[in-house]
């Protein structure tokens, strides 16, 4: 994609990515955000939860130590952390200009509504939501070929998948009956393939 070109973007977007883990959607998030930057001009945040939650349990607090041990053991963290984060970061990062990519953040029907209860005041009403659709026996095969077929991850990826399905699929059918717009992408093709269907779906192709 030449630099020269200009996007067909005339305000700054707002993209929540879905997906199972193995489906891309991190590597998307990522390229979908170099494709503004270099296309635009814009500043792009781009919240990726899981990478938000690790650099918290890093810390020496109590709540850090308490954080770092429910993500080690596999469970599910409390709805008001990650809720916390997020609103963390429009309150004090984001200010009303920026092109938004979220990655992992409404992984819950609680955490959808804060998202697009944010999304709503900050004027973002046409954000637009990417699903990554990929069957959870192709993940699995992914998770594979990366080496992650040791029992233990082998259990933590079963979990994963059991997870996805009880609570993040609920959350993206919360966005839906709000009248959000989801995008619903096959995850199967080549990365580069899947990138140039989500800027089509997102209507900013490259002219």
């Amino acid at each position: 994609m030449s630099e020269n070109n200009t996007a067909k973007i005339e305000r700054p977007i707002s993209v929540v990515f879905f997906g199972v883990s193995g489906s891309g959607k991190g590597t998307q998030a990522i390229l979908l955000e170099d494709y503004l930057v270099r296309n635009t001009g814009e500043k792009v945040l781009r919240l990726e939860m899981g990478e938000r939650l690790r650099g918290f349990a890093a810390g020496n607090s109590d709540a850090s130590r308490r954080v770092k041990g429910v993500m080690e053991s596999g469970k599910l963290l409390p709805a008001f952390v990650p809720s916390h984060m997020m609103t963390t970061f429009f309150l004090g990062e984001f200010t009303g200009f920026e092109h938004l990519i979220f990655d992992g953040v409404a992984r819950r029907i609680e955490q959808s509504s804060v998202l697009d209860d944010a999304l709503v005041f900050y004027d973002r009403t046409d954000y637009q939501v990417i699903s990554l659709e990929l069957s959870f026996n192709d993940a699995h095969e992914r998770l594979r070929l990366r080496g992650r077929s040791d029992e233990a991850d082998e259990v933590k990826i079963k979990s994963r998948f059991a997870w996805y399905e009880s609570e993040v699929l609920p959350a993206l059918h919360e966005l839906e009956k709000r009248g959000r717009k989801v995008h619903r992408i096959d995850a199967r093709p080549a990365i580069e393939v899947i990138h140039k269907n989500v800027l089509t779906a997102l209507g900013c192709e490259i002219t």
